[in-house]
């Protein structure tokens, strides 16, 4: 039809190159094998060497795209620049950050120790912010990239089992905005990805617990947990020259549960 203009939507990752923090198992490492599936090369950090390369080996064989482990504590600069250096002289370019790594310490306010809480924050928060520094620098020299954080339903909602988590992930999706807002001008689009309880194998026997079962169920409004497909799929999009317009947002991936009422 005359004047009607063909629009051609990309999420294809061919090319492009990802680092995904705490990518050793779980949620991580799903999502970095979902990247390596839609044609990404990827990098894997977590602290543990051995459970970090073995992770890489498995995605590359499995995939057929390039794969590398590091091991790096994201709480600390140092580390953190060496593993962004390692994957700029390994593959030549950064394109991706899914700031995934996170940890929780199920303490009330009155148990949480001020070393606990530095922790919980600092591997919740610090290692996004460092993170991102590092790998956005080399974003912003190339004028493109793609910055994913991991956040959680805790930054909207409170738990009454954990004081420090909730508040660490709020925080990281006001960094995110932050970072959104100031990095824009050159081509960086950063965004939040917020789950609910998803099953892993790290956390199935938790949550086939009867009475989590039933928590879930009664709090939900679908009435269930959510897989890890439901995460990685919303990173890809994130993640897609398709979300070049999108930046700044935080996405529930909850089942509902956020906007559950009365």
């Amino acid at each position: 039809m005359e004047g009607y203009e063909v629009v051609n939507v990309n999420f294809d990752l061919n090319g492009k190159v990802a680092i995904v923090t705490g990518a050793s198992r779980g949620i991580g490492r799903t999502i970095a094998e979902g990247l390596a599936q839609a044609g990404a090369d990827v990098a894997l950090t977590a602290r543990t060497e051995a459970e970090v390369l073995a992770a890489a080996h498995e995605i590359s064989l499995a995939t057929g795209r390039r794969a590398l482990g590091i091991a790096c504590d994201v709480t600390d600069k140092r580390s953190v620049d060496s593993a962004v250096q390692q994957v700029v002289e390994r593959f030549g370019k950064i394109d991706i950050l899914v700031n995934n790594a996170g940890t929780n310490i199920r303490h009330s306010a009155f148990e949480l120790s001020e070393e606990e809480w530095d922790f919980v924050v600092d591997t919740n928060l610090k290692s996004v912010f460092l993170m991102s520094q590092a790998a956005g620098s080399h974003m912003i020299e190339r004028q493109s990239g793609r910055i994913v954080n991991i956040a959680s339903v805790a930054s909207e909602l409170t738990l009454s089992f954990s004081t420090a988590y909730g508040p660490s992930k709020a925080a990281v999706v006001q960094l995110t905005k932050q970072l959104a807002s100031e990095w824009a001008r050159y081509g960086v689009t950063v965004n939040a990805v917020s789950p609910w309880f998803i099953r892993t194998s790290l956390n199935a026997e938790a949550l086939d617990d009867p009475d989590n079962q039933k928590m879930i169920e009664q709090r939900t409004p679908m009435g269930r947990y959510g897989r890890l497909e439901e995460v990685v799929a919303p990173v890809l999009f994130f993640c897609s020259e398709g979300a070049g317009y999108v930046t700044g947002q935080n996405l529930f991936v909850d089942g509902g549960v956020t906007h559950y009422g009365v």
